[in-house]
């Protein structure tokens, strides 16, 4: 094998290697990192309220857990489900909201950045004519991973049964007389 071809076929291992490593390894703990603010924003505004709670997570189920389909949730905030239900339907809707503006946080400024980023980047190549962009290319490609995972996660969270919005709407309900 010629150098050149070995320079070409370690470039390729390279990449593949990093897509792979941020794939499967970063991304769990990034969302793991989103998570932890989302159930922050809950715990917040419980104790706002007066409401005890804990934080519950396992660093190291986070990567399983993140790829399994059946796993409902990567952390969980625990509380005392009467002391919640004897707030105002106002109170309420604080404590189950708390975690969703965490997530649009999140997703408002990884967005942000990726677009100033990308003006940079344009920038750079247009009129500075310099190409070497590895970093921020790497850069880009983890936070627009989370952000869709961000997305992704954020839609099901208002969208999915056992998501914020359901489990306030259910606990709001009035039961018909």
């Amino acid at each position: 094998m010629d150098s050149e071809m070995k320079k070409e076929l370690w470039r390729v291992f390279s990449v593949a290697s990093f897509l792979f490593i941020t794939i499967f390894f970063v991304l769990p703990y990034l969302v793991q990192v989103s998570t932890y603010y989302h159930e922050k924003g809950h715990q917040g505004a419980l104790t706002k309220y007066g409401i005890e709670n804990s934080y519950s997570l396992n660093l190291l189920e986070t990567i399983p857990n993140f790829y399994n389909p059946k796993v409902t949730k990567l952390g969980v905030t625990r509380f005392n489900l009467a002391d919640y239900k004897a707030l105002g339907k106002f109170e309420r809707t604080q404590i189950n909201i708390a975690g969703i503006v965490s997530d649009l946080r999140f997703l408002f400024l990884i967005g942000i950045y990726l677009a100033m980023v990308n003006i940079y980047m344009f920038y750079k190549v247009r009129f500075k004519k310099d190409y070497d962009l590895t970093w921020l290319l790497a850069i880009n490609w983890i936070l627009f991973m989370w952000l869709l995972a961000l997305i992704q996660i954020t839609v099901s969270n208002i969208t999915y049964t056992g998501g914020d919005i359901f489990q306030l709407v259910r606990f709001l309900e009035v039961p018909l007389q």
